[in-house]
């Protein structure tokens, strides 16, 4: 809609056209802020718009939002919240449940607002944006990743009831996502690396997941196909969360 918008403000353009790409890039979608705050023009030129048609058809919300629904995805929900919990809100949670001091620092260079995580007096990450709010919810997502990498669980070898048998978990991957979405925690999230020739490339997996205590990582071996060192990253994963009775 923003292309319909008369104006002669290029600086307004350039925002728009940054904000746009910005999520494009985005994986999936981010409820509480992406990496670039969204122009208020439009924030403007939707309100606009629903306020016409809400006019348009005699006030009747329901009649409303049957139109104007296509226009407002994709639409952040109660599930989205959950999958995603507030970086901030989850770090100083974290920090909390484990007895830290946590102390989120912001000063300005220019126009530029930074925002640095201390936890018990120590640096942690940072992060900066034009805007302080956005600088600070990336320095905490920083920050829970940071901390979830310093502090991995390890765990042996184990006999789980309905995961005995082999060292591999068949299913682990779904098995974790289910385990997640009971227990309401975010939805794991997995990173590959590469190794080897083209010819014979190996794939290794970390799989990391934010509990009520903490967030944790595990590493899983080398193995020929994403997708089972995935599998490979979740099987360590559930049983770790076993051996920490979670499960």
């Amino acid at each position: 809609m923003y292309r319909f918008l008369r104006h002669n403000v290029q600086s307004m353009d350039d925002k728009v056209r940054e904000f746009a790409r910005a999520v494009e890039e985005e994986d999936d979608t981010v409820a509480h802020g992406g990496s670039v705050k969204a122009p208020k023009v439009l924030a403007d030129i939707v309100e606009s718009v629903a306020a016409a048609i809400y006019i348009d058809v005699d006030f009747d919300l329901k009649r409303l939002w049957v139109i104007f629904r296509g226009l407002l995805e994709p639409i952040v929900g109660p599930e989205e919240l959950q999958q995603q919990p507030q970086p901030i809100t989850m770090l100083f949670e974290v920090c909390q449940k484990q007895g830290k001091k946590l102390e989120i620092r912001q000063g300005k260079k220019g126009s530029t607002n930074i925002a640095s995580v201390y936890v018990d007096g120590e640096f942690v990450a940072s992060c900066s944006s034009e805007h302080k709010e956005i600088a600070k919810l990336n320095a905490a997502r920083r920050s829970l990743s940071q901390l979830a990498q310093s502090k991995p669980i390890k765990c042996g070898m184990i006999e789980i009831d309905g995961f005995d048998g082999p060292f591999e978990i068949e299913g682990a991957k779904q098995k974790l996502h289910e385990l997640c979405d009971k227990k309401k925690w975010p939805k794991p999230i997995y990173r590959k690396g590469e190794s080897g020739p083209p010819h014979n490339k190996k794939f290794a997996c970390t799989v990391q997941i934010a509990t009520s205590d903490g967030v944790y990582t595990m590493e899983g071996e080398t193995r020929s196909r994403v997708k089972d060192a995935e599998n490979c990253a979740a099987s360590l994963m559930c049983r770790a969360l076993h051996q920490y009775n979670y499960l």
